[in-house]
């Protein structure tokens, strides 16, 4: 599914609604104003597409079958689009068919909701959206603190200046957990405990191959090794 990315937030998180008649949705809009949303309507499709470009705008919840142009054409093409950020994406109708809902989904829809819902529960499925690109932002911002190295804890990967890197489940939790923890040197005990849940590790080269291993990905200097203690990452490479 696509995960859409988002700058930094102004206070009001701001709605666009594609909606054949504006009336029917109006309750609903009352209701995610008094939330605190800023809620607007498109007067077409080209009326939405002129508010992306301008910027702003962090969800848009569309009638799947819009007059202007049906839901599923407006999602792809606004996932589509270059040079904004974009938004989640909302579909919405009374049709229950599992096929649409699947073909919305693959053209980028974020949510399908079926028709008529309440207000609250709606309001209930944006504020997940916007917990969501929260955390976006907080993990983008982390980022910027540590441009030669970064764990990207969502996709497992880990992010360095030559590209994206995967590594075994173990190993990434274990480059995690010291790049979580920068100012701890961890040991052979800590690792078989936090990591593997088991006392016994400790005693075998499980932990001393899985950072044989990690170094080979990642470089030799990454992981800083304190003699007789254990392991730790190398804060000057972050």
């Amino acid at each position: 599914m696509f995960v859409p990315f988002f700058i930094p937030m102004p206070q009001s998180f701001h709605i666009i609604i594609c909606s054949n008649t504006d009336s029917s949705i109006k309750k609903t809009a009352d209701y995610l104003e008094e939330k605190k949303y800023q809620v607007s309507f498109a007067k077409s499709d080209e009326d939405l597409y002129s508010s992306l470009k301008k910027g702003n705008v962090h969800l848009v919840i569309a009638e799947l079958d819009y007059t202007f142009r049906d839901g599923i054409s407006i999602t792809s093409d606004i996932r589509n689009l270059k040079d904004i950020e974009q938004p989640y994406i909302i579909l919405f109708s009374n049709k229950q068919d599992d096929y649409i809902q699947i073909t919305a989904f693959n053209s980028g829809a974020d949510d399908f909701i079926i028709t008529p819902i309440k207000p609250i529960l709606l309001e209930a499925r944006i504020s997940t959206l916007k917990k969501r690109s929260q955390s976006k932002i907080e993990e983008a911002t982390e980022q910027s603190k540590h441009p030669n190295f970064f764990v990207d804890k969502e996709q497992y990967l880990i992010i360095t200046p030559k590209g994206k890197i995967s590594l075994p489940r173990k190993e990434f939790e274990m480059v995690n957990l010291m790049y979580t923890n920068t100012h701890k040197t961890f040991t052979r005990q800590d690792f078989a405990k936090l990591i593997w849940n088991s006392p016994e590790v400790a005693n075998s080269r499980t932990i001393d191959i899985h950072i044989r291993n990690i170094r080979r990905t990642l470089g030799n200097d990454i992981i800083k090794t304190s003699k007789g203690i254990g392991y730790s990452i190398n804060r000057d490479l972050l």
